[in-house]
């Protein structure tokens, strides 16, 4: 025949990114879990207040108030899962290897990006429309807190860069047989 050496399809390849995968499965979780929490943080601190004693919190806006529903989710739900991914990257398999885990990992990695995509478009959204507004007495220190209100939106936006990696990763191990 020819002098080619030939791939043999049943030994499985010790390739390097294989062996990257739980750790990247890892650091997102991880750096989810914290940029989530760093905004979970930002939301709850920021208050501005008034020369008259009003404050101004997060929660006088339903779009901020939707982000920090977002933000807690996608906190509980990585926290949840960073003990599997850290079994992972040690054993280099899977705690629960069964298809029914698999696929609620997927889904609700989906749905985690999803509602974390929305949470994030709400403070944004609702942070620029708010500041192109001009108000007549106050006005630096309700802009002041709509400027700190970037803050947290940008920490979610990394979250949810993360989030997105974990839900690709998920996607993989889903095709992936039982052992």
């Amino acid at each position: 025949m020819s002098n080619y050496p030939q791939y043999n399809f049943d030994v499985k390849s010790s390739s390097s990114s294989s062996s990257k995968i739980p750790l990247i499965t890892l650091g997102a979780r991880v750096i989810t879990s914290a940029t989530l929490l760093v905004s979970w943080g930002v939301l709850q601190t920021s208050v501005v207040t008034f020369d008259d004693g009003a404050r101004l919190t997060y929660d006088y806006y339903r779009s901020y108030s939707y982000t920090l529903f977002a933000v807690i989710a996608g906190s509980i739900y990585n926290l949840l899962h960073i003990p599997f991914a850290i079994y992972f990257l040690i054993r280099k398999k899977p705690m629960i290897n069964h298809k029914v885990f698999r696929q609620i990992e997927l889904y609700g990695d989906k749905i985690i990006f999803g509602v974390l995509a929305i949470g994030a478009g709400a403070a944004l959204g609702a942070t620029m429309d708010l500041n192109r507004i001009v108000y007549n007495d106050n006005n630096s220190k309700f802009h002041k807190f709509l400027n700190l209100m970037y803050i947290p939106a940008a920490f979610l936006w990394a979250g949810l860069v993360t989030s997105g990696i974990s839900s690709i990763l998920s996607s993989f191990s889903l095709h992936k047989t039982e052992s």
